[in-house]
């Protein structure tokens, strides 16, 4: 199901997020996105558009590839 792959997309997003110990704020401010839209999307609820996905991997210091993988 596609919500099925919204929702393994904003956990992964999730988790490089954490692994770089920011916040949402931290990270939504690094990326130039509001928090409430990062935090919709780490629940899998925004269908996210490829040009706020290529922010948040180059924020991330990740490809869109290596976002993508093994999703």
């Amino acid at each position: 199901m596609p919500e099925d792959l919204l929702i393994r997309l904003g956990e992964r997003i999730r988790r490089l997020r954490k692994k770089r110990g920011w916040t949402q704020v931290e990270m939504a401010e690094k990326v130039g996105i509001d928090r409430s839209f990062l935090a919709d999307v780490e629940r899998g609820k925004r269908n996210v558009s490829v040009l706020n996905l290529d922010l948040m991997a180059k924020g991330l210091k990740v490809t869109l590839s290596q976002l993508f993988s093994r999703l």
